[in-house]
């Protein structure tokens, strides 16, 4: 974390300008851009910012935003809950689709869904998220008129308001997810079904839907458990593109606004959270892992 928060704080002195002169305008005097440029700390080399900000973050504060006169931390609390629920409800649905129809192809290879489905993944992981997205809104939102173009709608004003708005653009992220997660589950499927635990099972006559739920599939998840985990990653990174095209007012589309106007603290601010996100989800992979198979914690406590 103290290595990508440090890099996004370098990354933003690479950019050309000055975020003086992107606050001030190019009208403002040499004068008060160096008095602005001191004033935000920024005539200060490079590691001494970052030390003193990572010392605020340890103590809970972020600094004050550039662009809003806000506490960061306050932007972040009103951003966060918005790209959470879409990374959330993405996730969902990506798992929704992928499980049960890389269980049935797994089992099946060659038949009708192993070839529709194994088609339609090739197909979504080709396309770009904002092509996708382009597509969805024109038939869903556009033709049908069944979830709305943009906006957003607060969970506490409007349960029902808030999922119309929020689950096109989770679907826009979740079908990219639910290719890839198809992908690996049903190749995991293919090689457990041939194992002879499986095989001894289907020969004492037990059904294939009983021996898919109870045999099956549950040694074939821990790759996609690792996928989950890293899948959070590109669901944040993701959310940023389809926050701005739906107009949502995420984390995503808050880092997109702070970069042209070199808003530092925001920026970093953002980056450390969805670091911290980050980390923590993949600490919940691994004590799932021994939750799946006991194996897992025998290993470690050897």
């Amino acid at each position: 974390m103290v290595l990508i928060t440090f890099l996004a704080t370098a990354a933003v002195d690479f950019m050309p300008g000055s975020p003086a002169v992107a606050i001030l305008g190019n009208e403002a005097t040499p004068e008060q851009v160096a008095a602005l440029t001191a004033q935000m700390g920024l005539d200060q080399p490079l590691h001494a910012r970052y030390i003193e900000w990572l010392s605020g973050a340890a103590r809970g504060d972020l600094g004050e935003s550039i662009r809003l006169q806000l506490p960061v931390s306050e932007v972040i609390a009103q951003r966060l809950p918005v790209t959470i629920e879409l990374t959330i409800l993405a996730l969902l649905i990506a798992l929704v689709l992928s499980v049960p129809t890389a269980l049935v192809a797994g089992a099946n290879v060659g038949g009708w869904v192993d070839r529709a489905a194994s088609t339609a993944s090739s197909a979504l992981i080709s396309l770009p998220s904002f092509a996708a997205a382009v597509i969805l809104i024109y038939l869903l939102a556009i033709r049908m008129k069944i979830f709305p173009v943009s906006g957003w709608t607060p969970f506490t004003q409007d349960p029902l308001g808030n999922l119309q708005h929020a689950f096109l653009p989770a679907l826009v992220l979740g079908l990219m997810e639910a290719a890839m997660f198809y992908r690996v589950l049903r190749s995991d499927v293919i090689a457990t079904v041939r194992e002879t635990f499986v095989l001894a099972a289907r020969a004492r006559g037990m059904g294939k839907r009983y021996v898919l739920l109870r045999h099956v599939l549950r040694p074939s998840l821990f790759s996609l458990l690792t996928l989950t985990g890293l899948a959070l990653g590109r669901l944040l990174g993701g959310a940023m593109v389809v926050e701005v095209l739906f107009a949502l007012p995420g984390l995503g589309s808050l880092l997109l606004q702070s970069v042209p106007s070199r808003d530092i603290p925001v920026i970093q601010g953002v980056v450390l959270v969805i670091a911290v996100v980050y980390v923590l989800v993949n600490i919940a992979v691994d004590l799932i892992y021994s939750a799946v198979d006991p194996r897992v914690r025998v290993r470690s406590a050897a």
